[in-house]
């Protein structure tokens, strides 16, 4: 994946390429949109389209497409719903699922759905009680400000309403998103892995692709179907070749705007240090699930994940492991330097932030690997000690003033934290033994024997003891006593002998720690700092430029179109008979038995995937494809290899977003599954 440096160069430079470009939707780039496809969005149609994208609060997005509350996602954003609602009994990732009336509709244990209702500058206000400023003071200051703006704004209705202060431009401005929060989510129709996730990871991030990634949700409200105004109507016939195609999506994080000291600390420590966990993990993942057919399935979506992730960073890597990649970030961020040298005033103002990024990233280098391991629980990888330290914590921040709480335990988050603690969802002690015990095993291999704290947890175990003797008895795995710890507050966590709490006890202090010299040295100093360069970004390119990802709605607008390769054209569009002709039998490229059935029904040259040049990210995962008209053509849920360098840079000539087209998701609904009632009420707005 390596290009030329002048091309590199060009991407990276220029503050809009083409179709480059995550936008949030109060600062949308209009002019150029009317000049490159004669479409320019009206207040009227940007309200519609924010009302009508939500939010997967897990780490997806999605659309309402019926006026009865039915959200449009991915497959494989909709896994651990699925998972969770499977059994030994009933697997229903490997045979799908399907509501044949909304009383047989199944509710996702801890998933949560937030509508976007509104966007505010409260930057002026976190500037104000951070001025003057610096290290914990600062750190403390800020996180005051955005958890007493968050709890201001959820007020009392912090079960319906959901408010989060978020950072773009590297700090440079905060802004307040309003969301509706939905927390009765129910499951609909889902296909089989098979069909969600046909070619496995061979084809991942990759194209052509035959996959129908699609799964139906259906929002509830006080027990019924939330009636809506707002929804996108869906298009059958999809979009034409080179027609403009718009993304509204969650797109989790970019790199875009980094320093060349913090590229370089991810380059040669952070994404090795990860692509080395997850490729070791993989193994362990794999050895588990060939001891039987239930291991399999218990280990699916872990499997799963971890290869994703393991082939998005090991693109990243590659990205930038380029040269040329490297020498236009430098001359991006050189001249950049130059135009503040040039300026005296603000020179004066904003000083050298780059040297104390490169300072903070030092630290944050030094501290990475324990911080992970115990902030990051890299050493503790089991649900039960997730739920441990929730209830550990809980209690703890509870406590505090709002203001002087970790940011996840404030008021406004404390929906969602209630919802993943009291779900009923399943775990199973020998996987999780498997586990807790390889992770274990890393803690004192990366920090080793001798670091206080793998003495003070291993003791004279060795990790698969301590894992054995832990998970075996923990009760944590029962609701009601985690409902009972949660309600009994710090006096029952400090009473409770319960040895998942007691292990959370022995590791919160270190972690606490290292989370705090983090926030102080690293997170603190970097924030600062990336306020000035952002100041000096628009006094150089103004406001015409969008930020780096944050999982926050965003707009990209581009075209269908395929892309020349290596002396060949790799076309926009791939088709349902392609499908047929792909498949070997074998996984991962085997059918599904229903799919296998159904090839007589099916109009074999209807599309079933194609691309376009939307610039994505992960996160994007479950957006809806939409025309001028905001209708859904499409449903995003890749991107091609070319993309996996999008967290740093943006080509419109080779990235692309893969997505479901429209046509295969009706004709699969209706001549695959049998879900006519589901294709009338997309079609028809309406059950």
């Amino acid at each position: 994946m390596r290009l030329i440096a002048a091309s590199i160069a060009l991407a990276i430079a220029s503050p809009s390429f083409a179709a480059e470009g995550m936008w949030t939707l109060d600062n949308l780039p209009k002019a150029q949109m009317q000049a490159e496809f004669g479409f320019t969005p009206t207040e009227a149609w940007v309200q519609k389209v924010m009302r009508s994208s939500v939010r997967l609060a897990g780490g997806c997005s999605g659309s309402f497409i019926s006026g009865d509350g039915l959200v449009l996602t991915n497959h494989h954003c909709i896994v651990g719903c699925i998972g969770d609602l499977s059994s030994a009994d009933a697997n229903l990732m490997q045979d799908g699922f399907l509501a044949k009336t909304r009383a047989e509709e199944r509710q996702c244990p801890n998933f949560e759905i937030n509508r976007l209702e509104s966007i505010s500058d409260v930057s002026g206000r976190v500037s104000e009680a951070t001025k003057g400023l610096s290290g914990e003071a600062f750190a403390n200051a800020k996180r005051a400000a955005q958890s007493a703006i968050e709890a201001e704004c959820a007020g009392e209705d912090r079960n319906r309403v959901r408010c989060d202060v978020v950072d773009l431009y590297q700090g440079g401005v905060q802004h307040l998103y309003r969301y509706t929060r939905f927390q009765d989510v129910r499951l609909a129709f889902a296909p089989e892995f098979a069909a969600g996730f046909f070619g496995g990871d061979p084809d991942n991030f990759n194209f052509p692709r035959y996959n129908l990634d699609m799964g139906l949700l259906r929002v509830y409200e006080d027990g019924k179907p939330v009636a809506l105004e707002d929804f996108f109507p869906l298009n059958p016939d999809g979009a034409a070749e080179g027609e403009l195609v718009m993304i509204t999506g969650h797109p989790g994080s970019t790199q875009r705007l980094l320093t060349v000291a913090q590229l370089e600390a991810l380059r040669d420590q952070s994404l090795i240090n990860r692509l080395l966990s997850l490729a070791e993990m993989r193994g362990v993942l794999l050895q588990f699930g060939a001891l039987g057919e239930e291991q399999a399935r218990q280990a699916q979506n872990d499997l799963f994940g971890v290869e994703n992730s393991f082939k998005a960073l090991r693109g990243r890597q590659s990205t930038l492991n380029d040269p040329a990649v490297f020498e236009a970030k430098r001359k991006d961020e050189e001249s950049l330097k130059a135009f503040v040298a040039a300026d005296p005033k603000l020179s004066e103002e904003i000083g050298d932030p780059w040297s104390a990024i490169a300072e903070a990233t030092r630290i944050s280098r030094e501290i990475e690997t324990a911080f992970n391991m115990l902030e990051g629980a890299g050493g503790f990888r089991t649900g039960y000690f997730g739920l441990a330290r929730t209830l550990v914590r809980g209690a703890d921040e509870r406590a505090k003033p709002n203001a002087e709480r970790l940011r996840e335990f404030g008021e406004a988050g404390l929906p969602r934290v209630e919802q993943g603690l009291f779900a009923e969802r399943p775990l199973y002690p020998d996987f999780e033994i498997v586990k807790l015990g390889w992770s274990l095993s890393k803690l004192r291999e990366e920090l080793g024997a001798d670091h206080p704290v793998v003495r003070q947890v291993l003791g004279k175990d060795s990790p698969q003891q301590l894992a054995e003797r832990v998970i075996r008895g923990t009760k944590l795995g029962d609701v009601a006593v985690r409902r009972a710890l949660w309600e009994g507050g710090a006096d029952a966590i400090a009473k409770s002998d319960d040895p998942m709490i007691a292990l959370a006890r022995a590791v919160d202090p270190a972690a606490r720690e290292l989370r705090a010299r983090y926030e102080r040295e690293v997170q603190a100093v970097t924030q600062q700092a990336a306020e000035k360069i952002a100041r000096a970004r628009f006094a150089q390119l103004g406001t015409g430029v969008y930020p780096d990802a944050t999982f926050s709605l965003r707009l990209s607008y581009g075209a269908v179109q395929g892309w020349e390769w290596g002396g060949e054209t790799v076309p926009s569009m791939t088709y349902i008979r392609g499908l047929y002709e792909r498949a070997t039998g074998s996984d991962p490229y085997k059918l599904a038995p229903s799919w296998e059935s159904s090839r007589e029904k099916l109009n074999l040259d209807l599309p079933m995937n194609f691309v376009s040049t939307n610039d994505i990210i992960g996160g994007n995962s479950g957006s809806p494809v939409i025309n001028a008209k905001a209708e859904v053509v499409g449903l995003v849920f890749d991107g091609n290899i070319h993309s996996l360098g999008g967290a740093f840079w943006y080509d419109a000539r080779i990235n692309r977003a893969v997505s479901v087209h429209s046509a295969a998701m009706i004709e699969a609904l209706r001549k695959v599954y049998d879900a006519n009632h589901l294709a009338d009420e997309i079609l028809e707005g309406r059950e």
